[in-house]
C-alpha cells in the first residue's frame, strides 16, 4: 500500500468515525425527546479534570437504580446534590442531567424514589 492510499484510507476512517458520531448524538436527542420522562438524579462523584471532567450520577426507573455520567464542568456541583435528569421511557441509559436544574425541594427526591438518608447527606449550602 503506497502512503496516498495509506494516508485516503486513514482520512475515509476518520470521516466514517466522525459521521457515525453526529448519527449517534442525533439518535440520542431524537429518542429523549420522542420518550423523554423527567425524573430525578443525584450526583455520586464528581470526575477529575485532568483528562474528562465530568460527573457521575443516579437515577430510580421503576425501583430500579440506573447509574450514568455526564462530561459537564464541575466547577459549581457537589457531591450529593440532586438535578433534573430526563430519561427515555424506552431505554433509560439514553439520559441526559440537567446541572442547571437543581432541586430542592425534599418532597419530590422522596417521590423520585431516594432515601431519607440522601436528603441528610445533601450537601449543605
Amino acid at each position: 500500500m503506497t502512503k496516498k492510499n495509506f494516508n485516503y484510507s486513514v482520512f475515509i476512517l476518520v470521516l466514517i468515525w466522525i459521521l457515525y458520531i453526529i448519527y449517534k448524538g442525533e439518535n440520542y436527542d431524537n429518542e429523549i425527546k420522542k420518550f423523554g420522562i423527567s425524573t430525578i438524579g443525584k450526583v455520586t462523584n464528581l470526575k477529575g479534570a485532568s483528562k474528562r471532567p465530568g460527573i457521575d450520577y443516579s437515577f430510580n426507573v421503576s425501583g430500579k437504580k440506573v447509574f450514568s455520567d455526564s462530561p459537564v464542568s464541575v466547577n459549581s456541583i457537589k457531591e450529593g446534590e440532586f438535578y433534573k435528569v430526563i430519561y427515555s421511557s424506552k431505554n433509560p441509559e439514553v439520559c441526559r442531567i440537567y446541572v442547571d436544574k437543581k432541586i430542592t425541594d425534599t418532597v419530590l427526591i422522596l417521590k423520585a424514589g431516594f432515601s431519607r438518608e440522601d436528603i441528610v447527606n445533601m450537601p449543605k449550602y
